[in-house]
């Protein structure tokens, strides 16, 4: 074990031992917190599934994981040192400040009107709904783009109050609490959540995800691996990867493996899978300390009003496979800088063939989704929007070449957000199987237009 790890762990065992100022903090819970801490540097995806005991373990003392504590866990994770990351997100901030506000206005006022004109009446509009939501870019871009909220509001059963800022953290939004504050006015029927991109990608934090060394190609955990990937495709009930190897009993499926890769992608699988031999631990690391703030979100909302959770229909989303690239592009994005998210920080770990870049992407969003779709299964109403290859997909079935629907790195272009919206707006209205809690958009797609 290097020093680093050392050094994290014995910080992380102190500052379980001083994380609750407000409480007494038994013996018991001492050690539960030191033992969370040390595993999650030794063993992060120990976290991953439901059934992990580490996992139901914290979730059961969850009153004594606090915001502090969570940002001195991330910045150990990316920096080493004990500083604590809070509030970084620019969403508040400067010119995109401004204009994040401004489109709120915007936003606030369409929202408004509607309320005014008896929207919330259910007798007379029983298939109105009132729909909160929270996150970043994808639903909140001031400018040149018309992302989900954009196409959401268009719904005239639709009233949409979006705290949606680009270029928010997850670690912002709870910690600032709005979400809680217009939770308890609005008494919504729906919450939405984009999160995640800029907590992974904000301040070249993606460098700390690239390991040194890459694993072998003919390594056996990276065969595992890629087992792995062809059965959650499938939608089989096999637990998630940990960061050393595959816990899934093979043998059961090891009859139907052909059948079911015969079922995906190839050219992804390979890709996803050769992604996953440059990703560092860190990034494990950082997906349970992300899954916990998603978790304790929740349970903040849960925690407001007990009894209209169980009603409340909340949808997430991971993101698309997102193309690592410097390029300008004609018009106003001449003037925006591209490549600052994903290709420099890559290229700054010794990172420059495209196909290599394309690959570590893909693996990220791979498992970043496959994270929030096992949470999913923790609540039985979340629902998870799967985005993952749709973009490429469109640019295929329309003849495009590749990269022609990216806007920038991280947003594809208003195409392909007018489709992605529509994923949402079936399931607010309940026109897919209610059996059906994480939605592809290219099977939306193929299903709605053959």
């Amino acid at each position: 074990m290097n020093f680093k790890i050392k050094f994290s762990i014995a910080f992380f065992i102190l500052l379980g031992m001083n994380a609750f100022p407000q409480n007494k903090v038994s013996k018991a819970e001492e050690s539960l917190v030191s033992d969370f801490l040390d595993s999650l540097w030794v063993n992060p995806t120990s976290f991953f599934n439901k059934n992990d005991t580490n996992w139901r373990v914290l979730c059961s003392n969850l009153k004594h994981v606090d915001k502090e504590q969570l940002n001195q866990i991330t910045a150990s994770i990316f920096t080493g040192s004990r500083a604590i990351i809070e509030n970084e997100s620019t969403a508040s901030e400067g010119l995109i400040g401004y204009l994040n506000k401004k489109s709120q206005v915007k936003k606030d006022n369409i929202f408004e009107k509607k309320i005014e004109r008896n929207f919330a009446n259910k007798e007379m509009y029983p298939y109105n709904k009132i729909v909160l939501v929270e996150g970043d870019s994808w639903f909140e871009f001031p400018l040149f783009l018309h992302e989900v909220t954009d196409n959401l509001i268009k719904q005239d059963n639709l009233a949409i109050y979006s705290l949606a800022s680009g270029g928010d953290w997850v670690s912002n939004m709870i910690s600032s609490g709005d979400y809680q504050n217009e939770y308890r006015s609005l008494k919504p029927d729906v919450f939405i959540i984009s999160g995640g991109g800029n907590d992974m990608v904000g301040e070249h934090r993606l460098s700390k995800m690239i390991a040194d060394e890459p694993i072998a190609k003919d390594s056996p955990f990276l065969n595992d691996y890629k087992e792995y990937v062809v059965l959650r495709q499938n939608n089989k009930a096999v637990p998630m990867c940990n960061a050393n190897f595959c816990p899934i009993e093979y043998h059961f499926f090891s009859d139907s493996l052909s059948l079911y890769t015969s079922n995906i992608d190839a050219e992804n699988l390979e890709k996803i899978v050769n992604g996953r031999r440059y990703i560092h631990k860190n990034f494990y690391r950082w997906l349970v300390t992300f899954k916990l703030e998603y978790k304790i979100l929740f349970e903040s909302i849960r925690k407001i009003d007990p009894a209209h959770f169980d009603s409340l229909k909340i949808i997430t989303q991971g993101y698309d496979y997102a193309i690592p690239n410097s390029r300008k592009k004609i018009g106003v994005r001449m003037l925006m800088r591209n490549g600052k998210w994903l290709q420099k920080p890559l290229e700054n770990r010794g990172i420059f063939d495209q196909y290599t870049q394309e690959s570590i992407i893909m693996a990220l969003m791979f498992d970043f989704n496959e994270m929030l779709i096992e949470l999913g299964k923790e609540y039985p109403n979340i629902y998870h929007v799967d985005v993952r290859g749709f973009t490429r997909f469109l640019e295929v079935n329309n003849n495009k070449r590749k990269g022609k629907y990216w806007y920038d790195e991280l947003h594809p272009s208003n195409p392909v957000f007018a489709e992605i919206a529509k994923t949402y707006i079936a399931i607010i209205n309940n026109t897919l199987p209610k059996n059906n809690r994480v939605i592809s958009v290219i099977q939306y797609y193929n299903d709605k237009n053959h």
